[in-house]
């Protein structure tokens, strides 16, 4: 049987953005859970894909996930967003008495107004359920701050929508070791990673006059370092799509490919999220 490789233990948002997405295929997957996402992502191979967090409302890109799928040519088949909703935990009986609270890395950039009115010393956790796995195995000093569907035990102290914004989504990119244009419907996205060559004044400008020229949507664009040396950069782009102007992005490679300058790589073709 094919693998799902998916940030655990059970009941992460991870878990749940997976259990919505076997819902919407006809296939059979074996869930495997993994501790980070690092792990989830190097999970990925002939018999595995991976469903792993890319963005947040509140905070942005997963970066991990992203140079994850840049580095290693992975490809992004389907995305999938949820509704994200927090609560904090503790057995004190005040908040006041609290003096440590486990919180996921991007959890923490989800809660900031909430954390900022505490004194809390932060323990970053790589999972919202591990944060509620470490409380329950340190005493009353400490806090948690976990998934609202987490709260099916009781605590001395439960302060509930502690999210910065009502409004807080994550999307999650479906992620394979090969292409494959699996998607079924008009509205389209696409991920591009472009490399340049040269450092020089315009670059930037250069590429987005590509993307205008054949009359491409960019919905977000990223630069990530290279890792290689100080000063160089790679452009995470996603554009918008549809199946009649679905040929532009021949187009837009070829236009890219034909200059000695830049190196383009298509990481993904998926439906878009409503």
């Amino acid at each position: 049987m094919k693998r799902i490789a998916v940030l655990g233990p059970e009941g992460t948002y991870s878990d749940i953005a997976c259990k919505e997405y076997l819902k919407s295929i006809d296939e059979k997957y074996e869930i495997v859970y993994y501790p980070s996402i690092l792990k989830v992502a190097k999970a990925i191979d002939d018999n595995t894909i991976a469903i792993l967090p890319f963005e947040n409302t509140l905070d942005g890109f997963v970066v991990e996930s992203m140079d994850y799928i840049i580095l290693n040519d992975y490809y992004v088949t389907s995305q999938l967003k949820l509704n994200i909703d927090f609560a904090f935990v503790t057995n004190a009986k005040s908040i006041e008495n609290v003096k440590g609270c486990y919180v996921q890395f991007k959890a923490y950039g989800q809660c900031l107004d909430f954390i900022s009115k505490y004194n809390f010393e932060i323990i970053t956790t790589q999972s919202n359920i591990e944060s509620l796995y470490k409380l329950k195995e340190s005493d009353d000093t400490f806090g948690a701050i976990i998934p609202m569907h987490a709260l099916d035990e009781g605590f001395n102290t439960v302060l509930t929508h502690i999210a910065d914004s009502k409004h807080n989504e994550t999307r999650f990119f479906i992620v394979q070791n090969k292409k494959e244009e699996a998607y079924n419907q008009n509205d389209l996205e696409s991920s591009i990673c472009i490399e340049t060559h040269v450092d020089r004044p315009g670059i930037l400008f250069d590429i987005l006059k590509k993307f205008h020229e054949l009359d491409l949507n960019l919905n977000s664009i990223m630069s990530r370092p290279m890792k290689t040396e100080m000063g160089k950069y790679r452009f995470y782009i996603e554009i918008s799509l549809n199946n009649d102007n679905l040929y532009k992005l021949d187009d837009l490679v070829n236009k890219f490919s034909s200059h000695s300058e830049f190196v383009i790589k298509v990481l993904g073709i998926y439906n878009r999220c409503r």
